[in-house]
């Protein structure tokens, strides 16, 4: 996947230590170039991209992978970067994920500003090498549920974007808003090797297939269930 925007803040990075030894990430802040922009929050793990060497305003093209993690009961979602390179290098295209639908979650429900809304969340195990699982929302019953059954194969048309938590760190949101029956042939498929490793300065790919991280405070700080309301 890839997607264009300008380049608006690069975190501070977060360091810790796991069962697979010492580990890094760094966060960094997109706005997408469209009529309606969104900000979005990237996740650089163990300096396997450069960023440091690019402008805050410049425009870049991020490719990445999305990947969600039950924690706690609830799921949360990292957009991780694996190659981050200055300009637009052409048109973004459509996001979509497909894979297998694991996990139908229960449906809420409220009301908000703009009046009553519904939300029901849904996991999916994507076609890769290394099976990552993607949480994703589907707002106001826009999708058939029928079609986003247990075990059924899917592909997933989303939107993706990132709030700032009241409590700190960032949100990230993936939300559907098309599903289709099997794997669609214009499916935008993820990278199958196992790692994240891009150099953006030359261009290569490494070979070192990369352990999740551990739960970290600001991806603990990401679960904060004020951010569940609609906007």
């Amino acid at each position: 996947m890839e997607i264009q925007g300008k380049l608006l803040q690069i975190l501070d990075p977060v360091t810790g230590e796991s069962s697979n030894g010492q580990w890094k990430r760094q966060d960094f802040i997109i706005e997408t170039i469209s009529q309606y922009p969104k900000k979005i929050c990237f996740t650089i793990n163990n300096d396997k991209t450069q960023i440091s060497n690019i402008q805050i305003g410049e425009i870049i093209t991020v490719a990445f992978n999305i990947d969600s993690r039950e924690y706690k009961d609830r799921w949360m979602t990292n957009f991780r970067a694996w190659r981050v390179t200055p300009g637009a290098n052409g048109q973004s295209t459509p996001l979509e994920i497909a894979g297998t639908v694991i996990r139908a979650l229960p449906k809420r429900e409220g009301t908000g500003a703009k009046g009553p809304w519904t939300v029901q969340e849904f996991v999916i195990e994507l076609q890769e090498a290394y099976a990552p699982k993607v949480c994703f929302s589907v707002w106001n019953d826009r999708i058939n549920a029928a079609t986003l059954e247990n075990g059924k194969t899917v592909t997933v048309s989303v939107d993706i974007d990132s709030r700032e938590g009241k409590n700190g760190g960032w949100f990230a949101s993936v939300q559907a808003y098309k599903a289709v029956s099997g794997i669609a042939t214009n499916n935008v498929q993820m990278p199958t090797n196992t790692t994240y490793g891009v150099d953006a300065s030359v261009g290569t790919t490494t070979t070192t297939t990369v352990a999740p991280d551990p739960i970290s405070a600001d991806q603990m700080k990401n679960n904060d269930p004020s951010e569940e309301l609609p906007f």
